[in-house]
């Protein structure tokens, strides 16, 4: 729904900077929600300064269009990497790039506003696509275009799942409750693939077992230390995975014992090598200002020309998006060819386009993957969670439960599943003790002890509320079955 520009940001006494300013597509922009997505990931975004995370420098409108100016980051996402080191990643870097995740998740997951109120931030795409990887041995977490925070405008619509398929926890899958936990979970699916080149809930039969409660089952190539990590990050119910900062901790103890240096050093010294997406630039491609690169399997090419911002910011911008980006899937015979354009037209070329021609991988995949049944095993998935809440109803507010190193984590209050079935669940809200928990079918976080619910129907009426108790036998494989 958008498009990137490389630039460079320059000011009084010798000041200059690159950076990356994303431009929401006119189609786009006629859209109310995807307008107010675009305007909420830049809000959200510019509210977290930390290392591993993508920082949001500026936000604006132009010509009726919004738009995002962000930190450049010179490197490649991880599907990219795991795309250039044969598809899978050694383990330590692989560790490397988690722990730096992690940790730019615990930021998000503490923020607070000015008051120290939660900002209740929960990514909710995280994934090989949104983790960059700089040359320099940087890792950041980027697009927080789906992210849900406590002031977000843009809601869920009515028959979306937001997420990505094979990266989402078992309640986001399921529009159950999501908080930092959910983040964990899709961190962990992550690192298992970058270990073993994929997600262990790609498969649509392995997404209904997790949503059933069940483990999963992990690739036999996972170590035995990192396979800990992955099993506690990977716990079915929410209560009993690690925060982002105690999985960040985990982490950084296994890397510990596999890697006797800096890992960021490990990193940079990993990537280098696959430093190869420009050719070494000849006469005719100096002429035409022109770079020949690699195409990457899963970005597009995009020749965008590269302007200085000698004025002010809006103005610098307004003259780059003028320049619409062209394609260039580039190879010799491409650049072989424009040479018979001719002295006169590259002349004239010149004189209308910016002398330097940057190449940068735009990801064309869209950031919210949009859940379709593709067999039997995913139909049967969707019509169990056909009706989708709105965003706000279906998100916790998010605790930060920070340790100490070397101190134990607080033992997790007691909690139970209960399920909602018969013909009224579908597309109703079930409210424990007149606050609203979840939507059924989906299994149902609650606390152990006595409860009164009731089931409130799409038209706004409540059915008859019942008492229940729920114990440590109502577990999420075996919740509490209640119907009416």
């Amino acid at each position: 729904m958008a498009e990137v520009f490389e630039a460079e940001l320059t000011g009084e006494l010798g000041f200059a900077r690159k950076v990356a300013i994303k431009r929401m597509l006119a189609d786009a922009a006629t859209d109310g929600d995807a307008a107010r997505r675009f305007l909420d990931e830049a809000r959200i975004a510019s509210r977290l300064h930390h290392a591993s995370i993508v920082a949001v420098l500026d936000v604006g409108l132009l010509d009726g269009l919004p738009f995002q100016v962000l930190e450049l980051v010179d490197g490649l996402n991880v599907e990219q990497l795991l795309g250039r080191a044969g598809g899978r990643l050694p383990v330590e870097i692989a560790l490397a790039i988690a722990v730096e995740v992690a940790h730019a998740l615990d930021h998000a997951h503490a923020a607070t506003d000015e008051a120290g109120a939660s900002l209740g931030i929960v990514h909710r795409d995280v994934k090989p696509s949104n983790v960059l990887v700089a040359w320099s041995g940087d890792v950041k977490l980027s697009d927080f275009g789906i992210a849900v925070a406590r002031d977000r405008e843009a809601r869920t619509q009515v028959g979306h799942i937001t997420g990505t398929r094979g990266f989402m926890s078992p309640e986001q899958r399921t529009r159950g409750l999501v908080d930092d936990r959910s983040d964990v979970f899709s961190l962990g699916l992550t690192l298992h693939a970058m270990i073993a080149g994929d997600s262990p809930m790609v498969e649509p039969s392995a997404e209904l077992r997790a949503v059933s409660g069940e483990r999963l089952e992990l690739d036999p190539s996972i170590p035995d230390d990192v396979r800990g990590v992955l099993d506690a990050a990977l716990a079915p119910a929410r209560i009993e995975r690690p925060s982002a900062h105690q999985l960040a901790d985990s982490i950084g103890r296994v890397l510990a014992q596999r890697l006797d240096r800096d890992g960021r050093t490990a990193l940079r010294e990993f990537v280098e090598p696959l430093r190869t997406g420009s050719t070494k630039r000849g006469v005719l491609d100096q002429l035409l200002g022109l770079e020949v690169v690699a195409a990457e399997p899963s970005a597009a090419a995009v020749e965008v020309p590269r302007f200085e911002l000698r004025e002010t910011l809006a103005k610098t911008i307004a003259k780059t998006i003028n320049e619409r980006p062209r394609r260039n899937r580039a190879a010799p015979i491409v650049v072989v060819a424009l040479a018979l354009v001719g002295v006169a037209g590259v002349v004239a070329w010149r004189m209308t386009a910016s002398p330097v021609v940057a190449v940068v991988a735009v990801d064309a995949a869209p950031p919210v993957a949009l859940v379709a049944p593709i067999d039997a095993t995913v139909a049967l998935l969707d019509a169990a969670v056909a009706i989708v809440p709105p965003a706000d109803a279906g998100v916790a507010h998010v605790h930060h439960r920070a340790v100490d190193a070397g101190v134990a984590a607080p033992a997790p209050i007691g909690v139970g599943y209960l399920q909602v079935t018969g013909e009224n669940a579908i597309g109703s809200k079930l409210l424990v003790d007149g606050v609203a928990r979840g939507y059924p079918p989906g299994k149902i976080e609650v606390p152990r002890g006595h409860h009164v619910i009731a089931l409130e129907l799409r038209d706004g009426t409540t059915l008859p509320a019942k008492a229940i108790d729920i114990t440590d036998l109502d577990t999420l494989v075996h919740p509490l079955r209640v119907s009416w």
